[in-house]
């Protein structure tokens, strides 16, 4: 591990402390949910069935206002989508490679309820924004993040093919929203 790698996990430990745990009801907690924050893999610009499955969310969440927070370079997921995205681009990151303060304030700023993470490996810009959002729900891939960065975590039905990963996290997620609709659970 080079220095630059340890001093990100130091980072990211170090935010992780900080973060004030919060107890919520889960699913009832994703009934209802005003604002969504959705972190895409790194490389997802050249995965359009992976973007589709995203254009799935606004179903999923149908009084929900989503934002998805893209990596560097993916300037044109907002157009496949239909979602609003936003990007570190035009903001540059610090020297360890890290988004700048002034980003994730704009990620705390937007009061995220639910952070959604489709991350299948470890990705520090994906932690930084889980940890920013300020989302007492964060969700992602069991094996990936532990507690606190992903506070609810799904083990995809697949092991190696990252689509089928993909498929079955939304899928899950659909079928825990659905239930907590149709069941009528408050938050």
């Amino acid at each position: 591990m080079s220095l630059k790698q340890e001093l990100q996990s130091w980072v990211i430990t170090h935010q992780a402390r900080r973060l004030k745990l919060e107890q919520f009801d889960f699913p009832a907690s994703l009934q209802g949910s005003n604002k969504v924050i959705v972190t895409l893999p790194e490389g997802i610009h050249t995965n359009s069935l992976l973007l589709r499955m995203v254009g799935e969310l606004p179903v999923v969440f149908p009084s929900s206002d989503l934002l998805i927070i893209v990596p560097v370079g993916c300037t044109e997921v907002s157009r496949k989508t239909g979602i609003h995205a936003m990007s570190p681009d035009l903001y540059s990151n610090n020297w360890l490679g890290l988004p700048k303060k002034s980003f994730l304030e704009k990620v705390k700023n937007y009061s995220a309820s639910i952070a959604i993470d489709f991350e299948t490996r470890k990705n520090i810009f994906n932690a930084m924004v889980m940890l920013a959002s300020g989302a007492c729900v964060r969700v992602g891939l069991s094996g990936v993040w532990d507690m606190p960065i992903h506070n609810v975590q799904i083990k995809a039905e697949y092991a190696t093919d990252e689509l089928k990963i993909y498929r079955s996290f939304v899928d899950i997620i659909s079928q825990i929203q659905l239930e907590s609709v149709m069941f009528g659970l408050d938050t």
